[in-house]
Formats: C-alpha cells, structure tokens, sequence
C-alpha cells in the first residue's frame, strides 16, 4: 500500500471581546493578558499551503467569532483563561501556487478544541490535518512528516478513587476527543519470542484534547505531557494479525502517565512478515491518566486512528 505523508496544519485565529477583529500586526498586551501569534501560510518542499473558508467560534473569558482569514498571518492579545475553539464554516486547504483548487485534507484534531492561555503567555493553537501526497506541510509551525493517534476515551461513570484530591474527578462520565502526534521516529525491527515486532520511540509529542477542560487539568496534565517522548510496539501475532502493546506518554519528573490499549485490528504485514506502519482504524480499547498525588482515572477508547511513522 503506498504510504501517506501527512500534513500538519497550524490555523490563523483572531478575536477579540464581543467577536470584533482587530488588525493591528503588533497588538499590545495588557495586564491579564496572553497573545496568540498564529500564520494561515507556509512552505514545505517548494510548496505552500493555505486554509481558506473557516470561521472560527472561541469561548471562555472572551466570546469571539471570527470570519475574515484572508491574512497569512495574524495575532491577537486575549484575556488569560480556559477556552475552546470550534472551526465552523466550509473550509478547505488551497496550494498558494493553484489558488481555487482543493487539496484533499481531513481534519483529525478534537473539534472543539481545549486550550489554556496563561498570563503574558505566547500561545500556539493547532488544529491537525492529513493529506495524501509527496509534500508535508504545517503551517506556522514547522515540517514534519510524522504520525499521529486520535480518538475518543469515554471515562468511566463512577468517581475515580482518592476522593476530593483527585483532580480527573471532573472527567468520571465524560468524553474527551484526543489527538497525539509527533514529526519522527526511531523504528526497530525484532523478534521476540518467535513473534516479529516493530517498536518505535517517538520525537517529542503534541498533546490536544477538546471539550471542556479546566486550566488546572491543562496546566497539570497537558502542559506536562507536552513536548515528551512516547513508545509502542506492534507485533505479528499470526498470518495476518497485528497486536498494539500499550502505548505509554509519561512525564517522570512530575509524575504524570497517560496510557493507551488500542485495539486496531487492521494494521498489515510487510512481505517479510513485520507489522506496517500505515493508518489503521481504532475500534476500541481503553485509556488512563495517572498523576503521582493528584489521583488517576480509566475510561474506554471507543474509536480513533492510529497512523505510525
């Protein structure tokens, strides 16, 4: 099966209090403020892209809506605070060179988004995207070729233990959209215990959830997942079958695990045997979070994409 690159796109947001826009290219930050600082354009192997037709609907200590991305770049200072972010509109992603024509792109970032803005922050927000093709491009951010792990994890019902001291106890009953992506890997082939394995250790992550999140869950989970290493290993367990072993995102120094038990049924052998590394859709499994002192809870993978590179 011929591989997918895949095409990661950083979108352009402005807003303002009451939804108005402001167009000022150095915007000045107030007290209690953070700046967003986020380009609707780059260039990735002699080829740039652009999101064209989105509207953007931002919630939290500021409600904004914003209409106009014709810029290629734009900033704006907002209050600091929890938000979400919804893309809305009939958006699509042109080549700057065939203006009008479509590049065919699927989003996978949660949609709303989460975000946490501190305080003279500078914040990027990312929304994902792939596209097949020979050129990889993330706007306003870098290049990368890499993969990506999405899904849902519906969170078990009932309270997580530890009581008032856990602070996932906000998650118990709820859902939360999740991607996970990294621009490389260190790939290594094996044979364990006569079962042929791929293990593959990532460059440093970016971590998004969507829904409602509050900023001490941002702060003290997300931000702490951000920028680490993952491991996983796929194994051939018979003629045509692939098993995931657990995928691991940790941050040992402050204590704090995210695990994941995909079942992606549907992965691939090469012709010597080993597992692909191609997208595969997830169909189920289950999912925790762990935070030395601060509690930990479980909850079920209802569905994703697992795309390793």
């Amino acid at each position: 099966m011929q591989m997918l690159k895949w095409f990661v796109g950083a979108l352009a947001l402005l807003a303002v209090a009451c939804g108005e826009v402001s167009e000022t290219s150095t915007p000045v930050i107030r007290d209690g403020e953070g700046l967003l600082e986020l380009p609707l354009v780059s260039t990735s192997e002699g080829r740039s892209y652009k999101l064209v037709g989105a509207t953007f609907a931002i919630t939290g200590p500021q409600n904004a809506t914003i209409t106009d991305t014709s810029a290629e770049s734009v900033s704006l200072a907002l209050m600091a605070g929890t938000y979400t972010i919804q893309m809305n509109g009939e958006w699509h992603v042109e080549r700057t060179d065939a203006p009008g024509v479509m590049v065919p792109v699927t989003l996978v970032s949660p949609n709303p988004m989460a975000f946490t803005l501190g305080e003279g922050e500078t914040r990027p927000v990312r929304f994902l995207f792939k596209v097949p093709g020979d050129g990889t491009a993330d706007v306003g951010i870098g290049v990368d070729s890499g993969g990506w792990i999405s899904g849902t994890i519906e969170f078990w019902a009932s309270p997580p233990p530890y009581g008032s001291s856990n602070i996932f106890t906000e998650l118990a009953g709820k859902s939360m959209p999740f991607v996970i992506s990294y621009e490389s890997s260190t790939v290594t082939r094996s044979v364990e215990y006569g079962y042929k394995r791929v293990t593959v250790e990532t460059a440093p992550v970016t971590f998004q959830v969507g829904g409602t999140v509050s900023a001490a869950l941002q702060e003290q989970v997300i931000a702490a997942l951000q920028g680490r290493s993952m491991s996983f290993f796929m194994e051939a367990t018979g003629p045509s079958n692939v098993s995931l072993g657990q995928i691991v995102l940790e941050n040992l120094e402050r204590g704090i695990r995210f695990s994941l038990y995909p079942f992606a049924p549907n992965m691939g052998l090469s012709a010597d045997g080993y597992p692909l590394l191609q997208s595969a859709d997830i169909i189920g499994g289950t999912a925790s979070f762990d935070a030395l002192s601060a509690g930990g809870i479980d909850g079920e993978l209802r569905s994703g994409t697992f795309a390793p590179r």
